[in-house]
This record gives structure tokens, sequence and C-alpha cells, in this order.
């Protein structure tokens, strides 16, 4: 009997042998245009020479050490990522993963509190693992029972919050903008209000920058973007270019209060993995990254917002297309595979979601733009002749 493997993905059906940058290559030798990065892991794209001299380099000179001992790539790491963080003392903790890094950002703020309630919002996704699961607003639960108390507040309802967050709530968890829930924005005064209310009761509130963090926004956080400070900051995904890792970051006073013998990995913090970290660090705050990654953002929502395209949210390169009614993202985005751009979708049908390289090149927006005249054509013809008339 042959080995299978676990269902657990539907995969698109296109046969991709190598990439180079944002350009996925095919079997057949077409190109494909790359615009969802991995969900936000390819911060520097494929085969980046750079990074992959970094960690050949590395691997050759020490390619595992126990968190027993300390090594250069951490020092290096600790000095490259400092500058990129919101002004103030911070600890990092590393792991492999973004729900790894929730994970610890959740006990760690109810140890330090005491409190026993956490506090999330629809549409949040924070990774499958327990703790994370519990604050996720999933299809299905993933576990029987709950390591915490929760409580799901409605997405930027400000009033809710204030209802919700007193003396019992240990923390408040969110993404500053909801990726998978179709790219949706706070409103107005949200964070500030949570960071508000958090400070007046005692709670610690964290941002889940898995996503929005590294550079994305065209800003290094989130928290810079809105000018709102988090207790506590995760990150993961792009932080080291497609090299697992996970990194909770939280106020210095609050590491220092956390247990001792509540956090431990055996792969997070290994020399790899930082070595790869500290690149993307020190490439993302490289003069001019941050402006490429503002300035093709700006083309984007120029040229792109035609077709089955009514509109387009979220900020620097995390995109949401939103479609026009009764258009369905995932039929689009296989038509503009066939035209040799790939994109994503998310947890609402009707949003397309681009999550590509920061360094992709300044012409990609035409692309999509060019790719979307074509799907908007071959639907306007379609119409036609199911309406009865020639085309």
């Amino acid at each position: 009997m042959a080995l299978t493997e676990w269902p657990a993905y539907k995969r698109i059906a296109i046969d991709i042998v190598s990439a180079q940058g944002s350009e996925l290559i095919c079997r057949d030798g077409r190109r494909v245009l790359d615009l969802y990065g991995g969900h936000c892991v390819n911060t520097l794209g494929a085969g980046d020479p750079a990074l992959g001299a970094v960690l050949a380099r590395q691997w050759n000179n020490w390619s595992f050490a126990t968190n027993l001992l300390d090594h250069g790539p951490r020092r290096e790491f600790l000095t490259a990522f400092e500058p990129l963080l919101p002004s103030g003392d911070w600890s990092v903790f590393v792991t492999n993963s973004g729900a790894e890094a929730n994970e610890n950002a959740l006990k760690s703020a109810l140890a330090i509190t005491g409190r026993r309630k956490v506090i999330g919002f629809t549409g949040a996704f924070h990774g499958r693992t327990a703790a994370a699961a519990r604050v996720s607003d999933t299809k299905r639960p993933a576990y029987p029972a709950s390591p915490f108390e929760s409580l799901r507040l409605p997405w930027s309802d400000l009033a809710a919050a204030e209802r919700a967050i007193d003396s019992s709530v240990g923390a408040v968890i969110l993404e500053p903008i909801q990726s998978l829930a179709g790219v949706q924005e706070p409103s107005a005064g949200f964070l500030a209000g949570l960071r508000r209310l958090c400070s007046a009761s005692g709670a610690l509130l964290i941002f889940d920058e898995v996503q929005t963090g590294n550079g994305r926004l065209g800003s290094f956080w989130a928290s810079q973007h809105y000018g709102v400070l988090p207790d506590m900051f995760t990150t993961a995904k792009g932080a080291a270019g497609g090299f697992p890792i996970g990194l909770t970051v939280a106020r210095a006073e609050l590491a220092a209060a956390t247990p001792e013998g509540l956090m431990g990995t055996t792969f997070g913090g290994g020399p790899l993995a930082l070595a790869a970290a500290t690149e993307v660090s020190r490439r993302i705050a490289a003069p001019g990254f941050l402006e490429h990654v503002r300035d093709v953002a700006t083309r984007f929502r120029a040229i792109c917002v035609r077709g089955p395209v009514q509109s387009m949210r979220g900020e620097g390169l995390l995109l949401g297309l939103v479609l026009h009614p009764g258009v369905k993202a995932a039929s689009v985005r296989d038509q503009l595979l066939a035209q040799g751009v790939l994109v994503g979708t998310c947890d609402d049908p009707s949003v397309l979601r681009l999550s590509p390289a920061l360094n992709l090149p300044a012409d990609s927006p035409a692309r999509l733009s060019a790719a979307l005249d074509v799907v908007s054509s071959a639907s306007s013809t379609r119409e036609h002749v199911s309406s009865g008339a020639r085309p």
C-alpha cells in the first residue's frame, strides 16, 4: 500500500518546479507572478541570494546549538532587530511559529496578571494550538475544552470592549488588521480605545503581528503605523524570510515578571533561524526598503481597482481586493492564475488577498491590472453568450 499524505489542504492545480524572486516557474516553462508570497512568508522573495548565502555560511559554521549555550547569531540578531522596535525596553523569546509565539504571550500574560480571562474578536485567527485556537474565530472548535476562560467580541466594536474589559481580564489579543477574515482594518480609534481600556483595567494588550509585522504595512510594525503601543506583540512568517521562526516580544519588565521555567523550546533560537532573521531585519531596515513597499502599494491601489475588483482595503502590501457583488473570489483566483498571476483567497468568499514579497518588482501592479482586464473581458463575453446574444 502506497503512503498517502493527510488530506488537509486543497491544493491549486499548477505544476511548479522552482521559484525565483516573485516568479513561480512551471514545468512547461510558464512563469507565474506570485502575489501571495506564501501567506506573508517570502519577505525577500524566493531564493534570495544573500539570504541563501547567510544560511549556507551558518550551516557550515555552526548548524545547531542547545539553548543552554549562547552563540554569535543570537547576539547579532538582537543587535539587528532592536532598531526595528517601537521605543522602549523590550525582551524577545524565540520559537518556531506564530501559534507558539501567541501561546507564549497568552500564558505569560495570564501568569503575570494572575487572571483567567482572555478577550479575542470575531474574525480572528491566531493559530491552531490550544490557546491560540481558543481566541480564534474558526468554523469548528479545535479542542473540546479551553485552557482558560475566553470571550469573543465583535471586531472594531469599542462599545462592546468598554463593557467587557474589566479587572477579570488578563489579556486582550488581536491582529491589528485581520488578514484571514478578508483584510479587515480597525475602525478609527479602536486600537487606541483598547489601549486605554487595558491600561485602566490592568489587562495586557497583545498585538498579533504575524502578518502585519516585518515591514509589511510600509512600517516595521502595525503599532508604529497606527501609533498604538501594546504590552506584547508577536510575529513569525516573514521574520526569517521563509525559515521557520516565531517571536514573542514583551516590555522588558513583563518578561522579567514571567515565572521562571514557563518558557522553553528545543529548536527556537537556533543559529540558522536567527542568522536568517538577522538578514531580514537588516534588509527591511535598509534605506529605501519601506519606501519601496509603500510605493508599490500605492501603484496597486491606483490601477488595480478594475474588472471584477470593486474596491481595495488594507495597508502596505497586505491588501484585500473586494469583488463586485456575486463574484466569487475562488473563480477569479483561478482565472488570474490562467493569466500568470497567483493571488490568495480568505474566509470571505468575495475578497482576494495580496501578500507578496516586499521587494517585488515595481511593474507587478501593472501585470495584475492587465490580468484583471482579461478576466473582466472573459466574464463579459460569457454573460453576453448566456443572454442569447452573439459574441
